[in-house]
């Protein structure tokens, strides 16, 4: 007998998404109103900036927030690799000795890291759904934690050891990804890909049961991040596959709720860059910097940042 959905705790999802701010316009029209008839990409920041904010732009307090989550199918792929060395990068992070925490000192950034139930891993997506209603919908309001304590530019990602199965099963379902245009996949990986997305072929316009059956905990907490820096005009950084998949979820549920969001630095794969224009989510690096989000989160924050610095002063 086919389990029916209740909908209860998505429903306040949804209510949040329809609900989200606008854009400020305004404080977009005086950004640009003092950077005068001037037009290059960091002028572009600057009004994208005040839009988000509300507010002239300038930067003090950037954060950024890295979910951490586990996987059964991951663990059964590769006898549990993945997830001994994600609890390694974790430990490391939380004594201050990984070179994150470094490399945020250096750029003065805050840094958060979210240990998310990592001893329990999200169940198999090959043959089960990731989570339960319930647990997916208290995920994500647990992910807007990220905002907790302040920051005027959030930087998100999912902090992984390599790119699960579950980002790549929700970008092939809700970004139009083929399976087969996926590289560097076993067999046995590609199978149970398959699998998971077999599973989900009734769900496709409903993209929560999307998330809940293919998402890991980490990417219903970074849809949870995004929507609380909305509400709170707070604008947003994300990258790295998982970041993106969460994009896609609340894309689908609504648009305009990545209004305040642009992705770190420009993808390597084609097919990838396609769906960020099919979604418009702008780029704030026209290059590749690392296939490593929180490098590629640390410089764009950088670019921004700086872009902010040019109308400070100014009449």
């Amino acid at each position: 007998m086919q389990q029916r959905e209740s909908g209860l705790p998505f429903d306040d999802i949804k209510n949040l998404v329809k609900n989200l701010p606008p854009m400020d316009l305004e404080a977009q029209k005086h950004t640009a109103g003092q950077l005068g008839d001037e037009d290059n990409v960091f002028i572009d920041l600057c009004k994208w900036y005040s839009a988000c904010s509300g507010r002239s732009p300038a930067i003090h307090r950037p954060a950024m927030t890295l979910f951490a989550g586990t996987h059964a199918l991951e663990n059964m792929l590769d006898g549990g690799d993945s997830s001994s060395e994600l609890l390694n990068k974790v430990a490391q992070i939380s004594e201050g000795s990984a070179y994150v925490n470094r490399l945020c000192y250096q750029h003065d950034v805050g840094l958060k890291v979210f240990d998310l139930a990592l001893q329990i891993p999200v169940d198999d997506i090959s043959c089960e759904p990731a989570l339960d209603e319930k647990s997916c919908a208290g995920t994500i309001a647990f992910g807007m934690e990220a905002i907790a304590g302040g920051t005027d530019l959030l930087c998100v990602a999912a902090l992984e050891t390599k790119t699960t199965l579950s980002a790549l099963a929700i970008i092939s379902i809700l970004g139009g990804f083929e399976p087969d245009n996926i590289e560097n996949l076993s067999d046995e990986a590609r199978s149970h890909l398959e699998a998971a997305l077999s599973s989900v072929k009734g769900h496709i316009k409903n993209s929560l049961e999307v998330l809940r059956r293919l998402g890991g905990r980490e990417t219903a907490a970074i849809c949870g991040a995004i929507l609380a820096a909305r509400s709170q005009h707070i604008p947003v950084l994300i990258d790295g596959l998982t970041a993106l998949a969460a994009a896609l979820v609340l894309y689908r549920l609504e648009p305009s709720s990545l209004e305040h969001v642009k992705f770190a630095q420009m993808p390597t794969e084609k097919t990838i860059i396609d769906i960020l224009h099919k979604i418009e989510l702008e780029v704030v690096l026209s290059t590749h910097i690392s296939n490593n989000a929180e490098e590629g989160l640390l410089i764009g924050a950088g670019v921004l940042k700086s872009a902010c610095l040019l109308v400070q002063g100014r009449p």
